[in-house]
């Protein structure tokens, strides 16, 4: 364990430090409060929220009261089933534990005593990945903040408390659907935001977390820097780290992950800060691989933080539309993006390299007329600097540097299975996932709502990065949220949540909304543990 120096003087003194105000950062802030604590969050940025504020705001959070509300059925032993299943062996099952008995215990304590106001999504974007495992359900799990609500409290809240104001905007437009001011993360975030500044809770913005200070092997405050200089705070009871993941750290994507050039489309303050914070004490790591890969866009305008090009999700999963590899041909189900996750990790031993690396998205003039695409408008026949365009398939293929006899075959092949109904090569549209992602935008049309032909000229190619929603990997904590070494001891005086720690309840698998879950429950654990509640409860 590195022994950094103690001050003479402290900036500040406080029982609970948070280091970053994600939503397990914010969480843990309020709790430490609530039990009486006194408490501050360390924001790198000058707006709160990080990578949940650009996120649908989504949580997991099995056997939630809100599952009954909706007529959801749900057992713990399912959900145990269901994790154990997909886990590939990697989850920690003490956490799993932790995760499950906590979670619908922390959203219950934060609805009766915060504005936050969660319900059951009960449109596609509410189904479970994999609900078709066994232990899967098609709804419920997903909790979402409630867009009936949440908006007209947080317009109001706006006015009173600069704090709210504060919360990061979405820097970028890429989900469909409304785009009001207060919903998905934002509302997220600012519910929890309310919480604190209705409670008095100072959050410093622009003030980054540097170093951890040790003294007689406890963690008892942290280096971070303020207006230019060093800015000590004492945690007399704890430090916890809620930095985020470490997409935006090349040097530790280029160690860690193991996949063609990865972008991401988070908050560019995910450099991985408490995770070195954390490994400079011996802190063990897990799953440092372990991402939410997914094909995105790197458009010109997308630019954040300190000219930093911002990557969006492309959109996917709809009639006209393909995936397409180096050969021009098709190499994953186009309609779940674990699977494109995959694709473009797939190796070629033969050839060397990423098998399917680049990837090309390959759409017709029927799916443009439906959808905007490439930041290009709807129904228009234009290019940008992105898109290729061209007549035929094979001139297409021309057109982004693949095959014209395989691209060709690809799409008359694509096609047959559209027509017949079934994806014999890749089962799009077989899935209860895939059913329901297209239904609210095409209803009952069954497997045909994702698996219309591409037969409309003019064709459309566009190169897709491999992008990233938050990287998993990360410090390993124990059911009390504290911090343990490469040894399995525990780092005194340190607790870790959000993506700074690692996706220990469901190993190498991942629902929307299990890291900001993640988080807030961890969040919660550390408050509890640190404040001398709950020891018991949550060994």
């Amino acid at each position: 364990m590195i022994k950094h120096m103690v001050p003479s003087k402290w900036d500040m003194e406080v029982d609970l430090v948070a280091v970053g105000s994600s939503a397990g950062g914010l969480t843990a802030a309020i709790m430490a409060r609530d039990l009486g604590m006194s408490t501050v969050v360390l924001e790198k940025g000058g707006v709160l929220g990080g990578g949940t504020a650009y996120s649908g705001g989504a949580i997991w959070i099995p056997l939630s009261h809100h599952m009954s509300e909706v007529g959801c059925k749900d057992t713990r032993d399912g959900v145990l089933r269901y994790v154990r299943k997909l886990s590939m062996g990697h989850h920690d099952e003490a956490i799993l534990a932790t995760y499950l008995d906590t979670g619908a215990v922390m959203v219950k304590y934060l609805e009766e005593h915060t504005p936050l106001r969660m319900c059951v999504e009960d449109d596609s974007s509410g189904t479970e990945y994999c609900a078709d495992v066994p232990g899967g359900v098609p709804l419920g799990r997903k909790l979402w903040p409630d867009a009936n609500v949440m908006p007209g409290v947080l317009d109001e809240a706006e006015k009173k408390y600069p704090l709210v104001a504060k919360v990061s905007k979405d820097p970028v437009r890429y989900l469909i659907g409304p785009r009001l001011p207060w919903v998905q993360g934002r509302a997220l975030i600012g519910g929890l935001a309310l919480a604190c500044a209705q409670r008095g809770i100072e959050v410093l913005t622009e003030t980054p977390g540097k170093q951890l200070i040790v003294d007689n092997g406890k963690v008892i405050g942290i280096r971070a820097q303020r207006e230019g200089r060093d800015f000590f705070v004492k945690g007399k009871k704890g430090v916890l780290l809620a930095t985020g993941g470490f997409e935006w750290n090349q040097e530790m994507n280029k160690r860690f992950i193991y996949s063609p050039p990865l972008h991401a489309y988070t908050s560019p303050t995910n450099e991985g800060d408490g995770h070195i914070m954390g490994m400079e004490l011996g802190a063990a790591v897990a799953l440092m691989d372990h991402s939410i890969f997914q094909p995105g866009l790197g458009l010109p305008t997308d630019i954040v933080g300190h000219n930093q090009h911002l990557h969006r999700p492309f959109i996917y999963g709809y009639p006209g539309y393909i995936m397409v590899n180096r050969d021009g041909k098709r190499c994953c189900d186009e309609c779940f993006y674990p699977d494109m996750g995959r694709a473009f990790l797939e190796y070629d031993r033969q050839r060397g390299g990423f098998k399917n690396w680049p990837i090309f998205a390959v759409l017709d003039q029927g799916f443009r007329d439906f959808f905007p695409f490439a930041g290009l408008k709807r129904g228009a026949t234009d290019v940008n600097d992105l898109v290729k365009k061209g007549d035929t398939p094979r001139a297409l293929a021309e057109a982004i540097g693949v095959s014209g006899d395989n691209l060709t075959e690809t799409i008359e092949r694509f096609n047959r299975f559209a027509r017949e109904g079934k994806d014999p090569d890749f089962h799009r549209g077989e899935s209860m996932y895939d059913l329901r992602w297209a239904e609210a935008i095409f209803p009952n049309r069954g497997s045909m709502a994702v698996l219309g032909p591409l037969e409309k000229p003019p064709f459309y190619g566009v190169e897709l990065s491999l992008t990233t929603a938050g990287n998993l990997g990360g410090l390993v904590i124990n059911t009390n949220a504290q911090v343990i070494d490469v040894r399995g001891e525990v780092i005194p005086g340190l607790y870790g949540t959000s993506n700074t720690t690692a996706m220990l309840p469901l190993g190498h698998h991942y629902d929307s909304g299990a890291a900001q879950g993640k988080s807030m429950i961890f969040g919660y654990v550390a408050a509890n543990h640190v404040a001398g509640a709950g020891q018991k409860q949550h060994k």
